[in-house]
């Protein structure tokens, strides 16, 4: 019996996979006997893989040492393991419904890429600027999704375009710096419309 906290899950059509802040990955069926298996580290991020019958066969877990594990399914045998950089893996995806290969990004903005395929079963793609909270593969390209900004580069690390969230931030930031000098120009310092724009704004 385990007494972990659960920091990610997962739900398939006959049961559920979670995964425990002690490491503790444990397959949970709809009918029948729960089975577990313990990770050196915690899991950051689960991917499920579904298999020529239709069906997930296996889960993809990458942890926060940088560690890419894929475990078979009901049973939780290791059938891969491999390490990356180091940093925690924040998001992984499939590069196509049929194919094991991986593509794989962390905390540190690199991207991997992880097959029996490829050299040494992995081989670092390029690497982003900012942590990668989500990744895909589309049409050649590759979708970076760095909190609220999204980026699209092809296989060889080169941006194709971007669309950055953070430069709209920091444009309202900006006018409401604007605002509250002009309000001090005319009030004065002791005005209480001063204090206002202090409070957030939703525009």
């Amino acid at each position: 019996m385990t007494n972990g906290t659960v920091v990610r899950s997962m739900v398939l059509p006959n049961g559920y996979i979670i995964a425990l802040d002690d490491g503790m990955i444990s397959w949970r069926p709809s009918s029948g006997r729960r089975t577990n298996y313990r990770l050196q580290y915690p899991a950051a991020v689960l991917l499920g893989m579904v298999g020529p019958t239709g069906s997930c066969e296996s889960v993809v877990i990458g942890d926060t040492r940088g560690n890419v594990i894929r475990l078979s399914l009901p049973r939780l045998d290791l059938l891969d393991a491999c390490e990356t950089s180091g940093s925690v893996i924040r998001s992984i995806c499939r590069v196509s419904n049929s194919s094991d290969r991986l593509l794989v990004g962390d905390d540190s903005g690199h991207v991997w890429l992880i097959g029996r395929d490829v050299p040494n079963n992995f081989l670092l793609l390029f690497k982003h600027d900012e942590c990668i909270t989500s990744i895909r593969t589309q049409d050649n390209e590759i979708t970076i999704q760095s909190g609220w900004s999204k980026y699209h580069y092809d296989w060889e690390g080169v941006m194709k375009s971007n669309y950055d969230r953070n430069e709209l931030f920091y444009q309202k930031k900006i006018e409401r710096t604007n605002r509250r000098a002009r309000l001090l120009e005319r009030k004065g310092n002791n005005s209480g419309l001063v204090a206002m724009l202090d409070l957030p704004m939703i525009s």
